[in-house]
């Protein structure tokens, strides 16, 4: 059971980095790109485990992870420039 809502966590991250990015009307430039590519990788590798990836098929739960807290900072960053500036 757990490794079924760990899938559907995985393809559902998967979808929404896929929007984000492919979505002309949001504004994500280089490090959201890289950032949110980086965890829809991830989460495709997690939802397929493949034994030919290798490293990146055994360690990619910590490679979700660190993409996860890469997106966390770049929300943080561009909430703050849009909330935090003097007018």
């Amino acid at each position: 059971m757990i490794q079924l809502i760990n899938t559907l966590a995985n393809v559902v991250m998967m979808m929404f980095c896929l929007w984000a990015v492919l979505n002309k009307h949001l504004e994500t430039k280089i490090f959201g790109t890289a950032a949110l590519s980086l965890a829809a990788i991830t989460s495709f590798i997690n939802v397929l485990r493949p034994d030919s990836f290798g490293f990146f098929g055994e360690q990619s739960e910590v490679l979700s992870n660190v993409a996860v807290a890469i997106l966390a900072i770049w929300f943080w960053v561009r909430w703050r420039q849009c909330n935090c500036r003097k007018k």
